[in-house]
């Protein structure tokens, strides 16, 4: 919805953020400087058709993510460490994400049925297969990385 009505206090007008995923062009139509509410919108709406032409397009991400964003704690790409509570006593798993087609796809392997080593290398092997991505590391060097975020439980 790039056109929004814009009500607060002494200010009437008409928002229009254009853009792809957060608003890079944003322009705002008063309701007084344009001569009436109808007048402000008829802008508000031109002014939408040539700022898409000149914003940039959306172009979807394609292929896995290669580099880590910046609140990754883990340090590996898609596998994160996850405590689920079950009746009182915390239990780890190793959650690896992908996509398919744009559709997300997570699995979890369990540190108390497998080891923390076998499940997190459970873990990066299954995001392997959905990314066809090799780790750099190993399973051990990833452990020690994020040795941080296990002991804190």
């Amino acid at each position: 919805m790039p056109i929004q009505h814009i009500s607060h206090g002494a200010t009437h007008g008409y928002q229009v953020r254009v853009g792809p995923r957060h608003a890079t062009v944003t322009r705002f139509f008063a309701v007084r400087k344009y001569g009436g509410a109808r007048k402000a919108l008829a802008r508000a709406r031109a002014a939408e058709v040539e700022l898409q032409k000149s914003a940039a397009s959306i172009s979807p991400r394609e292929g896995p993510r290669l580099v880590a964003q910046a609140n990754n704690t883990s340090g590996l790409i898609g596998i994160r460490p996850r405590y689920v509570q079950f009746s009182e006593h915390p239990y780890l798993y190793f959650v690896a994400s992908w996509s398919v087609n744009g559709k997300p796809r997570s699995t979890s392997f369990s540190a108390e049925r497998h080891g923390k080593l076998v499940a997190l290398q459970m873990a990066m092997q299954r995001r392997e297969k959905g990314t066809g991505m090799k780790y750099e590391m190993t399973a051990r060097q990833a452990l020690n990385r994020m040795k941080h975020l296990l002991s804190a439980r």
